[in-house]
């Protein structure tokens, strides 16, 4: 590696220079880079606003480096830099230290982590700053050793933080730290658990909704070319009845918003508006739109408007949410984003950043919404993200899917496999789960490739051609098994998403929906919640066995799926309910609930009939071929996906219960009473799914009229 006197292009060079070692500012890449020009603003804005000024910048700058150079995602390297960096701090203003050498690991650091001092930090703080310090000193030893020229690696030595003699097994905090972290996943997972149909659901209809306003969008822009109309252009049209509400619109372009805004724009502006050229230019114009308001069709309640309007208002979309943002602003976008459930500690969230076209606004519309009577914003990117975002939560409740397996999903015949029997088209896909190399698969429904097709669309209209683009797979750490570009569905701007960006889409698919721990506590949406609430689900409520679970989520170790899987609060109080019913029929305890090793064998055996993806169940389609989990028991099982056109069977199975209810309870056979009602609980349940499947495909077809005001 070269290192030169030669002058980085970055706008933070200057602003470094004489606060940085000059030879870490001077650092290329193996193709003659600087490595400060390929910094992220993600983490650059961070150093340069909190860390530049601090003792222990060098080190720090060297991560990135090191970061950078690894491939690391932005975020994770912002992550890191924020954990110690905050740390850091505490121990030089507790022990009043400055300078960087003056910071013992084995008496400073180790009074921190033996909880002696800061006793109000929890252990999961401590735990998190020990394994960052020690990943983030072996990494940068590490890229020293192998990476720079023998003659300048004990100059740049005096840039790396100091092993210490210890790790997170010499101390009691990170036990405590991981049941910590066990406790609040369960926690969030119990708030969702009950509710996985309605979040795909409303997945579902507010993706209607941004579908119909593009539409709408496309159609004004269209009536504004064909007939040669003037700008603004005002349109408006009615939801349908479940929203009830009529949404009103204008239609800009950049000249015609400067010249009906002239008050707020300088003379020079005005004037390349006038005559259309430079940023006003046709080349670089566009279309966007103000929102001007939402209002009641039927009664006179308040109106809601679209689901995302409070995150246009609340200016918290996209990467530089904190850029030239003062020390109040910034605050008051932290407190509003924690109340949502976004963010860590030691870190600024920036939970809608989304990706290049998804959810981030064209500068120009970002630059001057404050100046509109309404909200503006770009329609293109909030449908895009609904888009993927409506993919990632259907897959995620009806497979438990990871997301590195989300992102492996592509458009060849490889990935995606139909296979037509007595008539009926099943559907998977291919992934290679966590800890393999070879592919496995995955069912689908055919619900699940409306969605898929949905997504190829967009990307087909995205792209302007008739072949979706093959591009490199998004997980830098998995990219070893995925060396050639392919076709991936989750991909924008000829860029895989990363798992943040899919993460993005997914928060602002289902932002404002309300969930909150027992102990008030708001939990976001998380594709890796979904997944432990889809495992909770079959294992608790539909009495799926552990290793069946295991194997529907492509998992080796049973012990993480038991604990994916264990109960939460609620259901462990509904349990003991019912058991109190069980001792009051009189029912053997022991008979009932244990079982010796030669019982679980044969039940095991007596699973592996299956029922399979190939079959057709009562209500909808089995979307697994291993051994059937619940012994033939299809009601209530999460191995089966509710179809509209199976809706009829649970219509007969609910008459079927009562009439078996009747025979049981004249046979004086409680037990078998209760298994009537709860065969008609479960089918009323999945009837209730079905409902929500043909309301919101109901509302795909909905084309409202769209009322023009020239």
């Amino acid at each position: 590696m070269t290192i030169t006197l030669t002058k980085p292009h970055s706008l933070f060079y200057e602003q470094f220079l004489g606060k940085v070692d000059t030879r870490l500012l001077h650092i290329r890449d193996a193709n003659e880079t600087f490595i400060l020009d390929k910094m992220d603003n993600y983490f650059i804005n961070y150093f340069a606003r909190q860390v530049l000024d601090k003792p222990w910048n060098n080190h720090l700058y060297l991560y990135m480096i090191t970061g950078i150079e690894k491939n690391l995602d932005p975020q994770s390297i912002s992550y890191i830099i924020k954990v110690l960096n905050v740390r850091i701090k505490d121990l030089f203003e507790h022990y009043h230290l400055i300078e960087i050498k003056q910071l013992n690991t084995e008496m400073h650091m180790y009074e921190y982590f033996k909880g002696t001092i800061f006793k109000n930090h929890s252990d999961d703080q401590r735990s998190k700053f020990l394994s960052q310090y020690i990943s983030c000193s072996y990494n940068v030893k590490k890229w020293v050793k192998t990476k720079l020229p023998e003659e300048q690696q004990d100059y740049f030595e005096q840039f790396i933080f100091p092993m210490p003699s210890y790790d997170s097994r010499d101390f009691k905090f990170t036990k405590t730290a991981n049941v910590q972290r066990k406790n609040t996943r369960k926690s969030e997972t119990d708030a969702i658990v009950d509710f996985l149909p309605q979040i795909r659901a409303d997945g579902h209809f507010r993706w209607n909704q941004i579908d119909r306003l593009r539409k709408m969008y496309l159609k004004a822009c269209e009536e504004v070319k064909n007939d040669n109309l003037e700008l603004p252009f005002n349109f408006e049209y009615d939801e349908p009845e479940r929203v009830g509400e009529r949404f009103c619109f204008r239609l800009w372009d950049r000249p015609t918003f400067v010249l009906h805004h002239q008050a707020q724009f300088s003379q020079s502006v005005i004037r390349m508006a006038n005559n259309r050229i430079s940023a006003y230019s046709d080349e670089n114009n566009h279309y966007f739109v103000e929102f001007i308001g939402a209002e009641r069709l039927k009664n006179d309640d308040e109106a809601e408007g679209l689901w995302f309007l409070e995150l246009i208002e609340t200016d918290v979309i996209g990467s530089k949410i904190y850029h030239n943002a003062s020390e109040g602003e910034i605050q008051r976008k932290l407190e509003l984003l924690n109340s949502w459930g976004y963010g860590n500690e030691g870190e600024l969230p920036r939970p809608f950043h989304g990706h290049k076209g998804i959810l981030g606004q064209n500068a120009y519309v970002t630059r001057n919404k404050d100046k509109a009577e309404g909200l503006l914003f770009d329609v293109e990117p909030f449908y895009a993200a609904a888009t993927f975002g409506l993919l990632g939560v259907d897959i995620c409740t009806s497979t438990g899917a990871r997301i590195s397996e989300l992102m492996q999903i592509n458009n060849t015949k490889e990935s995606i496999k139909a296979t037509k029997v007595e008539g009926d088209v099943k559907y998977s896909f291919y992934a290679i789960p966590k800890g393999r190399d070879e592919a496995e698969q995955f069912f689908i429904t055919t619900e699940t490739m409306k969605i898929i097709t949905k997504v190829r669309k967009m990307l087909l209209e995205h792209y302007e051609t008739e072949k979706i683009p093959s591009v490199d797979y998004g997980l830098q750490e998995r990219k070893h098994l995925f060396k050639e570009p392919k076709p991936y569905f989750f991909q924008y701007h000829k860029k895989a998403l990363n798992s943040n960006s899919i993460s993005s889409c997914l928060r602002f698919l289902l932002h404002g929906l309300n969930f909150e721990t027992q102990e008030g506590k708001p939990v976001t949406i998380k594709t890796h919640l979904l997944r432990h609430a889809f495992a909770t689900e079959a294992v608790q409520r539909h009495g799926v066995s552990t290793d069946i679970v295991a194997k529907l989520l492509h998992q080796r170790d049973i012990k993480v799926t038991g604990y994916y899987s264990e109960p939460t609060q609620s259901q462990v109080a509904q349990e003991v309910s019912e058991l109190h019913d069980i001792i009051m029929d009189y029912i053997d305890i022991d008979e009932a609930l244990l079982r010796s090793p030669e019982e679980l064998h044969q039940e095991f055996k007596e699973y592996k009939e299956n029922v399979g993806v190939l079959n057709n169940v009562i209500g909808g389609v089995c979307v697994t071929n291993m051994v059937c989990p619940t012994k033939m028991a299809c009601l209530g099982c999460q191995a089966k996906i509710p179809q509209p056109e199976k809706k009829n069977e649970l219509e007969e199975v609910i008459v079927l219960s009562r009439d078996m209810e009747k025979r049981f309870s004249a046979m004086n056979l409680p037990i078998e009473v209760k298994k009537a009602k709860a065969m008609r609980r479960q089918a009323r349940t999945e009837l209730q799914e079905i409902e929500l499947i043909e309301q919101y495909r109901k509302e795909e077809d909905y084309d409202p009229d769209i009322q023009f005001k020239k």
